[in-house]
């Protein structure tokens, strides 16, 4: 089964962004301030809107705000574990241990009109993800 976000008439397919180093799929605003797997050029939309993970099932969900490390330079960075960036002299207090936390955005993540938290929501067929003024299509196929 193929999960595809319709992202203003472009089909995204989620299980492409996946890799060994990416198991989450981050969404939020196009900056160099944070870098998401799918950003999209729209100032409605938070750094850290939300993000997609497989379920314990193998099926999509979506959750309010991202998992994220606390160094700015991990923030900008395509991986999504400790990006070791800075040679070890990183900003967090133990960098064998980086420090992570949830980001939540300012205007919540809406899934088919109600606010979902951050323990996320599986996606079914014809689902409506509202991220800032933008409607997201879910086609399951």
């Amino acid at each position: 089964m193929m999960t595809y976000i319709d992202i203003e008439g472009k089909m995204v397919d989620l299980e492409s962004h996946l890799s060994k180093a990416r198991t989450l799929i981050t969404l939020g605003r196009n900056s160099e301030e944070a870098y998401n797997v799918i950003a999209l050029e729209n100032e409605t939309i938070d750094l850290f809107q939300c993000q997609f993970s497989r379920s314990t099932e193998g099926n999509w969900k979506v959750q309010n705000g991202q998992w994220r490390t606390g160094c700015p330079k991990g923030i900008r960075s395509r991986l999504q574990h400790a990006c070791a960036l800075c040679m070890g002299r990183c900003v967090n207090s133990r960098t064998a241990n980086p420090t992570y936390g949830w980001r939540m955005p300012v205007n919540p993540t809406q899934l088919n009109g109600k606010e979902i938290g951050n323990e996320g929501v599986e996606l079914k067929d014809g689902d409506v993800i509202e991220v800032g003024n933008l409607q997201l299509s879910v086609k399951i196929l």
